[in-house]
């Protein structure tokens, strides 16, 4: 407890305290019960509407880390699903050098069982660049189309179709085509494969 401050005549002048007890247990309740309200009214004032306002920022920051979680959820699945779909995304500078490299490819293939086929590469459709795919891809996707024709046995046929849908670089086989040649072993196959690109955009 203070002490007041001692008056001329050496006694201590009353303090708050000691003015504060002095009164009588009504006046007492009374003081108490301002002193109690200035107290609400403060917190009201001041100290609520800060509490108020981190516990908003609180919430704020929880809702956004849940939608980057559940954004990750749907996000990897449709990555997924993208990449069964198309298979590896060839990134050549332009269409013609993907074309041409697919050309390549076929040819490799083909020379493995000595067929010498007449390959026929063009570029297909393109994408919208503001598509989903084209978006994920990095770039506008674009696709390249490969027709080949030759002859061969029906075994040779075989081993080069499988080999052609079993390559990485070659998206898919879109049309299929075996026709007999006089009766005879040997078939006139015609063959559609297709790859997607996305060509690099120039400097």
């Amino acid at each position: 407890m203070s002490r007041g401050t001692p008056s001329t005549d050496g006694r201590r002048e009353p303090d708050f305290v000691d003015r504060f007890l002095a009164l009588s247990p009504m006046w007492r309740l009374i003081g108490a019960a301002a002193l109690a309200l200035i107290a609400v009214l403060v917190w009201d004032e001041y100290v609520r509407p800060t509490t108020d306002d981190w516990n908003g920022e609180s919430d704020r920051i929880a809702r956004t880390i849940e939608r980057a979680r559940t954004v990750d959820r749907t996000t990897d699945p449709k990555i997924e699903r993208l990449a069964t779909a198309l298979g590896p995304i060839e990134v050549p500078r332009s269409a013609a050098p993907g074309a041409t490299r697919l050309e390549s490819t076929i040819s490799q293939i083909c020379s493995q069982y000595k067929v010498v086929p007449k390959i026929d590469g063009r570029t297909g459709s393109k994408l919208p660049s503001n598509s989903p795919l084209s978006t994920m891809a990095g770039g506008r996707v674009e696709r390249i189309i490969c027709e080949l024709e030759f002859i061969a046995d029906t075994e040779t046929a075989i081993d080069v179709i499988r080999d052609l849908e079993a390559e990485p670089e070659i998206e898919s086989i879109s049309e299929l085509r075996l026709d007999l040649i006089d009766d005879g072993p040997n078939l006139e196959i015609r063959i559609v494969v297709e790859a997607w690109i996305v060509p690099r955009r120039n400097a």
